[in-house]
């Protein structure tokens, strides 16, 4: 591979991270603005949905076509997936910080870990165990103020919202492995129609719980950064990450991708004025120190794929 080639695969790692990394912080903002969640949800989904369907029409419309055996699994990844990650994430950025929620959103290489054996049946290997004893310490660390002080029932619901996008990207992780292994789903079938399905969930929980009336409202500002997430940190994120893919190994790509985590820190800090504590700082250093020791022992990285 040329080092021309290699550069171009960094950077475009590179990119991927820190467009992910500007989600939390962008979410905070539209929570500051009393944007409706559901409806930062939604439109992130049906958008970046809708453009990956028209890309993929005009160059693979094969990869479209749909067999009734492949719908249970495009159902389970776009309701446990992409459904509870999204709401998730965006929700717990109404009532925790964005390095608080980063740092518990990071902990779902310890759920992989966990959940592996039972859903894709891959037993994890001692390096794993580590790196998921290490974000388990993570979590515990970032949390431990709230902990002590007795103020953990201030953010409960923002822990909770914080744990399901935790999960929702583990299931998300693990279901993606299992229709790779399997060949029953392309990647970007899997990616398109979970999309579209999870933006299909999502604006029926908004139907029935906030509705439509709040579109109207949207400011040009508001409207912006919700496509700015559709189109940009999404849909761009995801593409520079797996086009250098092409060029990187995994496990390089797996350690970049963790400028996720710095990126939104610094934002959150630099751009927000939002504090961040040592507990905090300390627990996403040893993040970034787990899914690095994972990806350089074992060679291919933690799934990196974005919040």
């Amino acid at each position: 591979m040329s080092g021309s080639k290699k550069i171009q695969g960094v950077s475009l790692v590179l990119l991927a991270g820190f467009l992910w990394g500007t989600m939390a912080p962008v979410g905070k903002f539209l929570s500051l603005e009393r944007t409706d969640t559901m409806t930062v949800v939604f439109s992130r989904a049906f958008l970046a949905g809708i453009a990956a369907f028209l890309f993929m029409a005009w160059r693979a419309p094969h990869n479209l076509r749909l067999k009734a055996s492949q719908l249970p699994l495009l159902s389970f990844y776009a309701l446990f997936g992409v459904s509870a990650m999204y709401c998730g994430f965006f929700m717990s950025l109404n009532f925790l910080s964005v390095a608080l929620t980063e740092v518990i959103f990071f902990s779902y290489p310890l759920l992989i870990v966990l959940l592996s054996p039972f859903i894709t049946g891959e037993r994890p290997e001692r390096v794993e165990v580590l790196g998921a004893a290490l974000i388990f310490l993570a979590v515990i660390l970032a949390v431990l103020p709230s902990l002590l002080s007795g103020g953990l029932s201030l953010s409960l619901k923002g822990l909770g919202w914080a744990a399901l996008s935790a999960f929702g990207m583990t299931f998300y992780s693990l279901f993606a492995r299992m229709a790779a292994r399997g060949g029953r789903v392309s990647q970007g079938t899997l990616f398109v129609y979970g999309m579209i399905f999870g933006a299909v969930i999502m604006g029926l929980g908004k139907t029935f719980s906030t509705g439509w009336g709040d579109l109207a409202s949207l400011s040009r500002g508001q409207v912006g950064w919700i496509l700015y997430l559709s189109l940009i940190a999404t849909l761009v994120g995801y593409a520079s990450f797996y086009i250098g893919l092409r060029h990187v190994t995994a496990a390089t790509a797996g350690v970049i991708g963790t400028v996720e985590l710095v990126t939104a820190f610094a934002l959150s800090f630099f751009i927000m004025g939002q504090s961040v504590t040592l507990n905090e700082l300390a627990a996403a250093t040893l993040i970034i120190f787990s899914i690095a020791l994972v990806s350089i022992r074992k060679g291919t990285p933690c799934s990196t794929t974005g919040s």
